[in-house]
Order: C-alpha cells, then structure tokens, then sequence
C-alpha cells in the first residue's frame, strides 16, 4: 500500500476545494496536522455509526449529539467538526449536508466504489484510513491520518469515475473513528 502525498496544508483550502469542485479530478486530498489527545476519548467511544441532517443553524447540537451516541468526550474533536462542517455547508453554499461519523473495529465498505453523491468529505481521526484506487491502477493508495479526503459522487456533473475508495481494514483490538459529510443534489 502506498501512502499519499503529503503537502503542507494545515486549514481548509477553499480555493483547492473549489478548483476540485469544478476540475476534472474525482478526489482532492488535504493533509492536516494531527490533532493532540484524541486517541484515548476515541478508544473509550462506543463501537456504533451516527447518521443526521445537519443544518447550518444546528451544526453544533448534531456534532454534539452525534458524539454523545458515540460516547466520545472531547472538545477538541467537537470544535473540528464543528469546524469542517460549517466549512463544508460555506464551500458549497448550503443549508444542509449528512454527517456521518462511525466508529467501528472492522471494514464496513470492503469494495472499491463511489458514492451517489454529489461530493463526499472523509476524514478518518483514529485507525487507518480511507483506501482509494485510481482506474486501470492496481496501486492502493491511503489518506493521511486526519487527511481531509473529497470524493466526486454520481451526481457530480464533471464525476469521470477514475476514484473508487473504500474504508481500510481494521486490525484486532483497535478502533477506527471515520467521519464523512456529504453533499447530495435534491
């Protein structure tokens, strides 16, 4: 497995994020620099998936809510997601976005695929992290730890289906906390 290019980008990117938005390229990864102190809030957390509808007047009640079902306390990670959420729903001009957030100690998408979403942001806090795969490439490439990962869905208008990802093993005894937000057509 191959790991992918760091550069050195710290925040959202919003001028990246709208080059990828209106490019040609399927994925656009953004490393990040980690965070301190989340692994033992994390591994505490229950193994369970959050799914809601997350409006810009309510982002952070359902970043908080979704993390009391999850049973993780750490302020830290409620001010990034609560930070990448209203980033995302300001990148592309929503009101609404699904949120996601999984922690899980196995594979839940074994098979390479892509969404039927418009874009989809991963970012993975704990464990290993989202796998992807370019067409016709047999190399398996792996986002950066806390890397923010956009994938081009279906509903994209220039999607050219040249990025399948898929979430990574998981080994025995760990955890892996994974977070997606996606953007649908309606």
């Amino acid at each position: 497995m191959q790991f992918a290019k760091a550069e050195s980008i710290i925040t959202w990117d919003a001028e990246a994020v709208a080059a990828f938005a209106t490019g040609n390229e399927d994925i656009l990864v953004l490393p990040r620099r980690p965070l301190d102190h989340l692994g033992p809030a994390i591994r505490a957390g229950r193994v369970h998936d959050t799914w809601s509808i997350v409006r810009r007047e309510a982002v952070a009640r359902e970043v908080r809510l979704g993390l009391g079902e999850l049973e993780v306390a750490s302020p830290e990670l409620a001010a990034d997601l609560l930070g990448l959420v209203t980033a995302f729903l300001d990148q592309f001009d929503l009101q609404q976005a699904r949120l996601r957030l999984e922690i899980t100690q196995s594979q839940s998408c074994p098979k390479f695929h892509c969404d039927n979403v418009n874009i989809r942001l991963v970012t993975t806090y704990l464990g290993p992290t989202t796998e992807y795969q370019y067409a016709g490439d047999n190399a398996i490439y792996a986002a950066p730890l806390y890397g923010l990962v956009f994938l081009k869905g279906h509903k994209h208008s220039t999607h050219r289906d040249t990025v399948h990802h898929r979430s990574p093993d998981v080994p025995d005894g760990e955890k892996r906390l994974c977070v997606a937000i996606d953007y649908s057509l309606q």
